[in-house]
């Protein structure tokens, strides 16, 4: 399969080409340059840039198939924007493929991005290839760094940085924050094969989960229907539902027709335009879905402001949660890599072990491999 290199054109993200001309492109390029990396270095004066290549393993077809567009266009703005300044010393080559339909295949991938493209990371990846990717032997032989994954499983790899918290943690913060609001009744929906991927240790977060909620989990698998009829029986004023996109919005619906219209909170997993759609004019209900990255919305902090204006200069595209948390990623990994002195893989990692502010947002890696435990709730479409 063709890969896409970063001063190629970009397949379109959303459905419809880039409208910048190439007078307009520069002019926007020019006003950006001097954001794409901290003040200082957009004026010095650097030799010669050192190149990166970097992996993008996008899952257009799974279930986090739109997450995975938006978080490719996020990055892509950054690695655009530290591309045009003027006086970085950093020039990212950002290899873009499609990952293939089989995971393990995704591992050959990976070695081909590695072998033809001189790829030293790979950013990106979801929930449907990540734990082929982080258990694979060959990779971690190779020294492959495994960067900003769009998955929030917790895998115990150490060649994978998160630039996010994990689902156990979004669903902590959930129970919490709900009983922040004063919701005391709440019910909890779990799909067995989220459940199973949640965690690379089985699955004892769920009894503690169970625990804390007071009540058992009802499973998704199966007869939806029937999930619903048992949930909306214990009049909950919220459903906390562990699934993808499919079982969130499913089951919306089948506890509409049951008469429930309370709080239904989904996971990073779930895309909100798509839950939407599936869910349908007929919900009232409630929409409340965990955010792990700052939301547009939050215009106070400078990363946000940064990340709205490249999207209309570089894409002429609003805006989402996933962009913003693919654009934090991609600005985490290009200030580290910008402090590196050389290539090889001991540079890279000493790089990347530090604790670093993206724009009143700092990611911290000086203690492991998770950079990030921030989780909100956001609502919409609450009646």
């Amino acid at each position: 399969m063709p890969s896409i290199r970063h001063s190629e054109t970009y397949p379109s993200l959303r459905g419809k080409p880039s409208p910048a001309s190439p007078g307009r492109r520069r002019l926007m390029t020019a006003i950006g340059a001097s954001l794409a990396l901290p003040a200082g270095l957009a004026h010095a004066q650097v030799p010669a840039r050192r190149t990166v290549v970097i992996g993008h393993l996008v899952d257009r077809i799974g279930p986090q198939a739109d997450l995975a567009r938006d978080y490719l266009a996020g990055a892509k703005v950054l690695f655009d924007a530290v591309n045009a300044s003027s006086g970085g010393a950093l020039r990212i080559v950002h290899v873009v493929r499609d990952a293939d339909a089989d995971p393990r295949l995704c591992v050959s991938q990976a070695v081909s991005m590695m072998d033809g493209e001189h790829a030293e990371l790979l950013f990106g990846p979801g929930d449907r290839i990540l734990p082929a990717l982080a258990a694979s032997p060959e990779l971690a032989r190779r020294g492959l760094q495994i960067v900003a994954p769009l998955s929030g499983l917790a895998l115990p790899a150490e060649n994978v940085w998160f630039t996010r918290a994990d689902y156990q943690a979004e669903l902590d913060a959930a129970v919490r924050q709900l009983r922040n609001y004063g919701l005391t009744r709440v019910a909890l929906a779990v799909s067995t094969d989220f459940a199973a991927g949640v965690s690379g240790k089985g699955t004892p977060w769920l009894a503690r989960l169970e625990s804390d909620i007071g009540t058992r989990a009802v499973p998704l698998d199966g007869n939806v229907d029937a999930a619903a009829k048992r949930i909306a029986a214990q009049r909950p004023g919220a459903v906390i539902v562990a699934g993808d996109t499919l079982g969130y919005a499913g089951l919306g619906r089948a506890l509409a027709v049951q008469g429930w219209y309370g709080f239904l909170v989904g996971l990073s997993s779930v895309s909100p335009t798509s839950a939407r759609e599936i869910l349908g004019s007929g919900y009232s209900g409630g929409i409340v879905l965990t955010q792990v990255a700052p939301g547009p919305q939050e215009a106070t902090l400078r990363v946000v402001k940064e990340h709205v204006a490249r999207m209309k200069q570089y894409l002429d595209e609003p805006p989402s949660q996933t962009t913003m948390a693919g654009y934090i990623g991609a600005a985490w990994l290009a200030r580290a890599l910008a402090t590196t002195r050389g290539p090889g893989l001991a540079e890279i990692r000493r790089a990347l072990q530090a604790r670093i502010d993206v724009g009143d947002f700092t990611l911290d890696f000086t203690h492991g491999l998770r950079g990030s435990q921030y989780v909100q709730l956001a609502a919409s479409g609450a009646r």
